[in-house]
């Protein structure tokens, strides 16, 4: 199981792969990408497939800077709705906050920030999955972005003060000299952008605040990370059949630090404890119906006594796990047997289908 990102991550790939003289539909097919979602806002691609596709094109056409060349294609077209913001906020800084903000809409193992030092403005850009291949090239492609917003926002000519990224240079110097216009760092201990102070003040240039309140309604009306919350789900079932399904655990199985896994999900409006309790509920569900023993059932949920299983059991469907079992495997109670629904909730009703009920 994997992060994932949006199609945008490969805005325009077919067409540099062309130029440089490969096939990009092959490429892209060789790590399980259809051709037809790249580019695709409403398509999800595993993360570490796309910087397979991209460190692989700079590797096999002999294009080291293939991750900047694709960034300048791109531009920020490749922030769908976040571009927006960019365009339309108030100021430099309140547009640098706002892509903080939403960029998990896009991908969510990325996140930014802006530092504020004595002499200058500090963006930086991290990508947080751990043991990414082709990692250099997609914090080279991110930066190439930020840039591209950066001129945007404060002018054609906007050079930074200084750029630093922590890995080792991969392309010629003369190759970030023309994508940053200033010296680059390597292996320092983040990736940023240095932005004289003031620059944060400047206003943007022919905003509309009606486009902006647009866009930041549709970010917001749109469940964010809704594919990480799904991918934790289902990582959580596959992993609570071993008995081994806790935060650590999972995040480890998505290459993602238990810190940012739990401040993804708490962005999209849920946290780990009511995913696991929701998954934990619905196979209680399935298994009930198997006649399979309460002990196991316990067991099978993660839970080391079988006491906590029925206190869980009466809060979901207000009633013991003999009498939710007797139900799901159609025995008839009697009036005087039949449970009382936990106090203040609502009759458990059986649903009219196959899937658990919600």
């Amino acid at each position: 199981m994997t992060s994932l990102i949006r199609g945008l991550a490969l805005l325009d790939v077919a067409e540099l792969v062309a130029d440089l003289g490969g096939d990009p539909d092959a490429l892209m097919r060789s790590h399980g990408i259809d051709p037809a979602a790249a580019g695709d806002y409403n398509t999800f691609l595993p993360y570490p497939s796309v910087a397979a596709v991209i460190g692989d094109a700079a590797e096999e056409l002999h294009c080291p800077d293939f991750g900047m060349r694709l960034a300048r294609r791109q531009g920020i077209r490749m922030l769908g709705p976040v571009a927006v913001i960019i365009r339309n906020a108030e100021t430099v800084e309140a547009a640098i906050e706002g892509v903080s903000r939403c960029l998990h809409h896009l991908a969510p193992p990325d996140s930014t920030a802006l530092i504020r030092e004595p002499q200058a403005a500090v963006f930086t850009y991290s990508t947080n999955l751990r043991r990414l291949a082709h990692h250099d090239q997609m914090i080279e492609k991110g930066l190439g972005i930020a840039m591209d917003a950066f001129q945007l926002m404060l002018g054609e000519n906007f050079v930074p003060l200084r750029v630093t990224v922590q890995h080792r240079r991969i392309a010629p110097m003369q190759n970030y000299r023309e994508m940053f216009g200033c010296h680059v760092e390597f292996e320092r201990e983040v990736n940023s952008v240095h932005l004289p102070l003031h620059s944060l003040n400047q206003p943007i240039r022919g905003r509309d605040a009606a486009a902006l309140a647009l866009a930041e309604n549709y970010l917001v009306g749109i469940r964010p990370d809704l594919a990480v919350a799904d991918h934790v789900r289902d990582m959580t079932r596959r992993l609570l059949v071993v008995n081994h399904a806790s935060l650590v655990a999972v995040a480890r199985a998505m290459s993602l630090h238990p810190r940012v896994l739990q401040r993804r999900l708490a962005e999209s409006g849920t946290s780990f404890e009511e995913i696991l309790d929701d998954v934990r509920r619905d196979m209680a569900w399935d298994l009930s119906a198997t006649g399979m023993q309460i002990s196991q059932i316990a067991t099978m949920l993660g839970y080391s006594e079988t006491s906590s299983y029925t206190r869980a059991c009466r809060r979901w469907y207000g009633e013991s796990p003999r009498q939710l079992r007797a139900r799901r495997r159609g025995a008839p109670e009697s009036a005087s047997t039949r449970p009382s629904p936990a106090r203040g909730a609502a009759w458990p009703t059986p649903p009219t289908s196959p899937s658990p009920p919600s």
